[in-house]
């Protein structure tokens, strides 16, 4: 399933190049269109993109089938909740944030700048109940950047030995 397609029966994408996937969330009453309730947001290379649907259930159902995708295709994303981060698309991350007015149930968040050509699109709002909960995820985050990194600079170095190795090998010189 290296290049799964992900469609929402209108537009395609190829989960590859999806580097966030909001969770579903309601829509404001008075910005429905079309009988619309329930939505989720991707981010790709490109900008945002929100997948619009009649009910919680369809959106919910489309959403589970996409983090399907993402776990299968990108297993070290970094998760929170229905939220997916592609690590690799990480630009920069702040620091613990209290709100000035809790979000509802949410105290605490932090920022994570996602590479994108729509710049109005780079910032995404992680919440949290608790500045704990919120540490904890930005630990996490740290910890999914550091392993992405570490892990491609043993790659590439393993990369680069079997490279040195197949340049002896295949040598067109005689070795006396």
């Amino acid at each position: 399933m290296g290049n799964a397609i992900f469609t929402n029966g209108k537009n395609a994408y190829q989960v590859l190049n999806i580097y966030y996937a909001g969770s579903v969330s309601e829509i404001p009453k008075e910005r429905r269109v079309n009988g619309n309730t329930h939505s989720f947001k991707i981010i790709t290379g490109n900008g945002v993109e929100f997948f619009y649907f009649n009910n919680e259930e369809q959106a919910k159902k489309t959403r589970g089938a996409l983090a399907a995708m993402l776990d299968e295709i990108k297993p070290n994303g970094f998760k929170h909740g229905w939220e997916f981060v592609d690590p690799s698309r990480i630009i920069a991350f702040s620091d613990v944030i209290q709100f000035k007015k809790p979000l509802g149930e949410f105290t605490h968040g932090f920022i994570i700048m996602i590479e994108t050509a729509d710049v109005k699109s780079q910032e995404i709002w992680l919440r949290y109940k608790s500045e704990e909960h919120a540490q904890k995820a930005r630990k996490a985050l740290w910890a999914a950047l550091h392993n992405r990194i570490n892990g491609s600079n043993i790659k590439k170095h393993n990369e680069a030995e079997t490279v040195e190795t197949l340049e002896v090998a295949t040598t067109n010189s005689l070795p006396f």
